[in-house]
């Protein structure tokens, strides 16, 4: 292991993968959860109950690619606008259509924006605008998935904040912030997944994730690290999350909030590490189907609730999946997740690059005059 600065390729697609597979663990973990209130029953645990692992993989690739993509840009004003505003139209304009559909099917169900058993008519109007704003609320928004996106907006926050500083002590900080987080995790009370405040957010010990991508990342861009290690680390990877997809890890209580970082957490940063070596190599190869999966992921994660409800409206009154058999949760579970992936890399291609394309025109605009007006000095 040698100290020295190391070549940083343009696109990572290992990472798109990872984006991919992430997402259909989520999907696999809500298919099983959907398929359970068709037939009725609580039973047949198995794998798939394990799918919100998906979640903690996504944070620490988001962790990694803020710092492999942005953490040696120049500090200033500039570079945090641009920043930010790079995150916000990745993040907003996607989430606001499929938010709106969730309304949408709460106000024609319903005849108010949110469910009935969660909000009265009164206070749903107030759930819609807090939701399409990402702000965190005490409780899951609308469509449920998006409080992950509120854990991830903090982060960026946080980020464009240290692009104000140097870069050098950028990773200091973020070391500094994963240290508090451990100090302060072991002795807060329970938390859930829906901290009612930005505070509340960045002390919560999903954050962790955010900084295991993140050092991971300095590691990457400043060591060199034999591929023969990288494999090794994949292999680790594969083995313990094979372990913990096949165990009987619960999704809720205090017990799971206080060492899902720790294991799943960790699982996910050592798959990442390894495979991200492996492939700066070049001695990986990613299978194409995941690289496409990975560049719809954001569609994928956004979209399948929506794909999984309309599923259960249009297959209860056949009741061809309501009997409580495993033959009935496989076939659900794979008509389910086939039915989302084919809406999802449908919905990327007519709306959610389209929508991207339109929504970074300004900035594009400005950078297009920006190296025009330089190119004539």
């Amino acid at each position: 292991m040698t100290i020295e600065p190391i070549p940083q390729p343009a696109r990572l697609y290992s990472l798109q993968a990872l984006r991919g597979v992430a997402a259909l663990l989520v999907v696999i973990f809500h298919a099983a959860a959907i398929w359970r209130e068709i037939s009725g029953t609580t039973g047949f645990p198995g794998f798939w109950d394990r799918g919100w692992v998906g979640v903690d993989l996504f944070f620490v690739i988001s962790g990694f690619v803020m710092v492999w993509v942005a953490g040696d840009r120049t500090p200033g004003l500039r570079s945090a606008g641009r920043f930010l505003f790079d995150r916000a139209t990745r993040i907003y304009p996607l989430w606001w259509i499929f938010c709106s559909l969730m309304a949408l099917y709460f106000l024609i169900s319903y005849g108010q924006p949110a469910a009935p058993d969660r909000e009265s008519a009164d206070g749903a109007w107030s759930v819609f605008v807090a939701s399409m704003a990402l702000w965190p609320q005490g409780e899951m928004p609308l469509l449920p998935v998006g409080w992950t996106l509120t854990f991830e907006l903090a982060f960026y926050a946080l980020f464009a904040v240290l692009l104000l500083i140097p870069p050098y002590f950028r990773g200091w900080v973020i070391g500094a912030w994963g240290v508090f987080l451990i100090l302060i995790g072991l002795n807060q009370p329970f938390q859930d997944f829906s901290p009612n405040s930005w505070i509340g957010i960045l002390v919560h010990p999903l954050c962790l994730e955010f900084v295991f991508g993140a050092l991971i990342a300095y590691l990457v861009k400043s060591v060199s690290i034999s591929d023969v290690l990288g494999r090794w680390f994949v292999a680790a990877g594969l083995v313990l999350s094979a372990g913990l997809l096949v165990s009987g890890f619960g999704y809720g209580g205090e017990g799971l909030v206080k060492m899902r970082v720790p294991v799943a957490g960790t699982i996910a940063a050592v798959m990442l590490l390894g495979l991200v070596i492996w492939e700066r190599s070049g001695g990986l190869s990613v299978p194409r189907f995941l690289q496409v999966l990975g560049d719809a992921s954001y569609t994928l994660y956004l979209s399948h609730f929506l794909v999984l409800l309309t599923l259960k409206r249009l297959l209860v009154p056949t009741g061809l999946f309501n009997d409580a058999s495993l033959s009935s949760l496989y076939g659900f579970m794979a008509l389910s997740t086939l039915a989302s992936i084919v809406a999802a890399l449908l919905l990327y291609r007519m709306v959610e690059k389209p929508l991207l394309t339109l929504s970074r025109a300004p900035l594009a605009k400005w950078r297009r005059n920006e190296s025009l007006t330089k190119s004539r000095l």
